[in-house]
C-alpha cells in the first residue's frame, strides 16, 4: 500500500474511507492515483494528456491493462481527469442508477449495423475462440445506455451473465489515447465509463496494442468474464456475420476438403501465427463428421496445456462430437497406442 501525504491529497482529506492503493507515473510526466475503500475504486489522472509533439506517446497498455485488472477486482471503478469533489461525489453517492423509461427511450438502436472494424472482428474472434463458435449469441453490439441527463452512449459490446453485466470497448489508440485526443475528448470518454459504473456495468478496454497478443486476450476474456459460458444469458447479436470464417480460413478448409475427395488423407496447414489454424481444424471436424454415424476422431497434441485447450474447444464448439473424439498427447499415444482400437 502506498503511503499517502493526507495534507496534500485533497481526495483523501474528503474521502476518509478510501486509501491510496497505487500511484502510476507516465513517461510524459502524468500521474494516475488509484484509491479504493475495499469495494469501489476511484482513479484520478493528472496531466495525463500532456504531449510534446516531438516525443512519442506512451504505451496505451499502461492504461488499459491496469484498469482492466482493477475493474475485475472491484464492484465499481470510476475514473476522472483531475479531482473535483462535486463530480466525484455525484457518482460515489449513488447506488446503481435505474433509468426512467422516458430517458431510455432516447437511446437509439444501432445493434443491426453489420459494419465492424478489424479491431472489433478481432475481439469477436477471440471471444469465439474462448467460448466456442456459437458464443456470439451472448454478446450484444452497439448497446445503448444514457446518463442521468439523458445523454446517449453506445458500447461496442455488452455481455450479461447470471451475476454481472459487462461491456467491452475496442479502443484504437489513435482515437482513445489521452495524449492524442486531448483533454475534452478524454473527459467525454471517462463520462461514458463512469456512466457504465453507475449502471452496474463493468467496462473493459482492449486496444490495438492489447490485441497484438492474441492468446493473452483470450486468457483475459476468460479471467474477466469467467470460464463457464453456461453462466451467460443469451443477449444475442441481432445480425449474423456474413462469414464466420476469415477468407484465408475458408480457402484452407476448401483445399482440405478437395484433397480429401481426391483420396489424400494427410494435410499440412501453414499459416502465420494467430491466423486461426485451430478454428480450421474445428470446422473440418464438423464437416467431416456430418452424416457419419460411426465417426470417431483422434486429436494428437504436444503437451498438456494444448490438450486442455482442445478439450475445452470441443466442449464449447463441437459438443455433438464430444463423446466421439479422443484428445491425447504424443507421449501418451507412444506408450498406449497398442491398447487403443483403430475402429
Amino acid at each position: 500500500m502506498v503511503e499517502p501525504t493526507p495534507s496534500k491529497d485533497a481526495f483523501l482529506v474528503e474521502h476518509t474511507d478510501f486509501s491510496l492503493r497505487e500511484k502510476i507515473e507516465y513517461p510524459n510526466g502524468g500521474i494516475s492515483n488509484f484509491y479504493d475503500n475495499g469495494k469501489d475504486m476511484v482513479i484520478i489522472d493528472e496531466d495525463i494528456c500532456a504531449h510534446n509533439s516531438n516525443d512519442p506517446v506512451f504505451s496505451y497498455m499502461l492504461i488499459t491493462d491496469k484498469q482492466n485488472n482493477y475493474m475485475h477486482q472491484f464492484n465499481r471503478v470510476f475514473r476522472f481527469l483531475g479531482y473535483s469533489h462535486l463530480e466525484v461525489d455525484k457518482y460515489l453517492s449513488k447506488n446503481e442508477i435505474i433509468m426512467p423509461i422516458n430517458h431510455t427511450r432516447n437511446v437509439g438502436d444501432r445493434s443491426e449495423q453489420s459494419d465492424v472494424s478489424p479491431l472489433e472482428l478481432h475481439f469477436e474472434r477471440s471471444f469465439s475462440n474462448a467460448y466456442g463458435m456459437n458464443a456470439l449469441k451472448y454478446i450484444s453490439r452497439e448497446y445503448g445506455i444514457c446518463d442521468e441527463n439523458g445523454k446517449n452512449y453506445f458500447l461496442d459490446y455488452f455481455v450479461r451473465t447470471k451475476d454481472e453485466k459487462y461491456a467491452v470497448e475496442e479502443n484504437g489508440v489513435t482515437y482513445h489515447h489521452p495524449q492524442i485526443i486531448g483533454e475534452q475528448k478524454y473527459k467525454n470518454q471517462l463520462r461514458k465509463q463512469n456512466t457504465c459504473a453507475s449502471w452496474g456495468i463493468k467496462l473493459f478496454r482492449f486496444s490495438t496494442e492489447d490485441c497484438a497478443f492474441e492468446n493473452r486476450i483470450e486468457d483475459d476474456i476468460k479471467q474477466y468474464f469467467g470460464n463457464d459460458p453456461s453462466n451467460f444469458i443469451d443477449n444475442g447479436l441481432k445480425i449474423n456475420r456474413s462469414v464466420e470464417l476469415y477468407e484465408h480460413q475458408s480457402i484452407s478448409l476448401q483445399e482440405i476438403q478437395k484433397r480429401r475427395a481426391a483420396g489424400i488423407k494427410a494435410f499440412l496447414i501453414v499459416l502465420p501465427t494467430a491466423a486461426g489454424k485451430s478454428k480450421i481444424v474445428e470446422e473440418d471436424l464438423r464437416e467431416f463428421a456430418k452424416n457419419k454415424k460411426d465417426f470417431k476422431g483422434l486429436i494428437l497434441v504436444p503437451g498438456i496445456n494444448i490438450l486442455a485447450d482442445w478439450i475445452q474447444r470441443i466442449h464449447n464448439s463441437l459438443p455433438e462430437l464430444e463423446d466421439k473424439i479422443d484428445i491425447r498427447t504424443y507421449a501418451y499415444m507412444a506408450r498406449h497406442y497398442t491398447e487403443l482400437s483403430s475402429n
